[in-house]
């Protein structure tokens, strides 16, 4: 038989409280002003959390992240190269070079 009622992704379905939460619950009952008040502070809490996650997702902050840390890892902190990557870009120009030397001579 066909229900009228939507049937919710497991995602989606709600999640039991606990007992302890259940039983505080239970104990004291809460007032339509006080379930207003939550819902308007989680709201608050919800917008600021999606708010951080924007600011720490967004194109330009992970580009600035990302050329910090690698410019932190090629240069010492008084900023010179540092002599591991010089020598291994010199080492790759070298065998770039060979490379096109040996193409050319065929």
């Amino acid at each position: 038989m066909a229900t009228n009622e939507p049937v919710l992704p497991a995602s989606r379905q709600p999640v039991p409280l606990a007992p302890e939460v259940q039983a505080e619950l239970d104990r004291r009952p809460r007032t339509v002003r006080q379930i207003e008040q939550d819902i308007a502070a989680r709201t608050d809490r919800l917008a600021a959390n999606i708010d951080e996650l924007s600011a720490r997702l967004s194109p330009s902050r992970l580009v600035k992240d990302t050329t910090a840390g690698i410019r932190a890892r090629v240069t010492t902190p008084e900023g010179n190269p540092r002599l591991e990557v010089v020598g291994a870009v010199a080492g790759a120009v070298l065998v770039l070079g060979v490379l096109m030397w040996r193409a050319r001579r065929r």
